[in-house]
């Protein structure tokens, strides 16, 4: 019974996300869209809990922790992303901004579902509560980091169309400049605490375990320190001279990429030490 309730909610997800997706995107119509203002938050909110209603299958289905192999940690950025994105929005429906957001949830989520499991793994699981706290805080700092590429990504879109001139449902529909740079360092400073969390964790973890590989000069390791940095400059970039917004705005862009080469050489099989299962 677990397991089909696993291949369902997995099986619908993607199509769930991308409905919501739609529902904030209807923003874009101003007062000439559909009235959904009430239902869309909702509906999201519904997506959330079946998410994690998701993990907590998997968690049953185990008989402890949740396992993360390499796509199920896909789906648990995704989730993490969500999450933060309705914490930062309790307040102010950020409507047109969600639509970004869910459109790469949907596509992340697609591509966990794909390849990811839809059954439970068994009784494999991390051994220690410090594995867990690693993996966790692993998920929620990148969900964190893509959150903040994408308001920066936001910002200059919206900046260039301001030097353009080009005031159309994007402009009229976007925060402002400001409210999208704070948000941009907002993000960066989530992600940047929950790296430091995450990697000090991570590592004492493979020292303690004796992990075979594990090294400083490994890639995922470099690329790790490089996001928190990264990250971390973005965050105070506001008390940084000479760091704009707008260098701010690219560099938290340009960290989506470092972000999506980690991730790659983590799913891919050999590539790192990093092992999921």
């Amino acid at each position: 019974m677990i397991d089909v309730l696993i291949q369902a909610i997995t099986v619908f997800l993607p199509a769930g996300y991308l409905v919501a997706m739609l529902l904030y995107a209807m923003a874009f119509a101003g007062d000439r869209g559909p009235n959904v203002q009430r239902i869309r938050p909702n509906v999201l909110r519904l997506l959330l809990v079946l998410h994690m209603g998701l993990f907590a299958l998997h968690g049953v289905g185990t008989g402890g922790f949740p396992v993360f192999d390499a796509w199920l940690s896909v789906s648990a950025v995704t989730l993490a992303l969500v999450g933060l994105f309705v914490v930062v929005t309790r307040r102010h429906d950020q409507a047109t901004v969600g639509a970004l957001v869910l459109l790469v949830v949907a596509a992340l989520q697609m591509i966990s579902s794909m390849f990811g499991p839809t059954e439970a793994f068994g009784s494999e699981r991390p051994s220690s509560a410090a594995t867990g706290i690693h993996a966790v805080t692993a998920a929620v700092a990148s969900a964190a980091l893509i959150l903040s590429g994408l308001y920066g990504f936001l910002y200059l879109t919206l900046l260039r169309q301001m030097k353009r001139q080009t005031f159309g449902p994007i402009f009229r529909q976007l925060p402002d400049l400001a409210q999208l740079a704070r948000m941009t360092r907002s993000a960066a400073l989530a992600g940047f605490l929950g790296l430091t969390l995450g990697v000090n964790v991570g590592i004492g973890v493979a020292h303690a375990k004796g992990t075979v590989g594990f090294q400083y000069t490994d890639p995922t390791v470099i690329l790790t320190l490089v996001l928190w940095l990264h990250f971390g400059v973005i965050a105070f970039s506001a008390k940084i001279r000479g760091v704009t917004a707008q260098r701010a705005s690219f560099a938290a862009v340009a960290g989506l990429t470092v972000l999506v080469a980690t991730l790659f050489l983590a799913v891919v099989p050999g590539a790192t030490f990093h092992a999921f299962r």
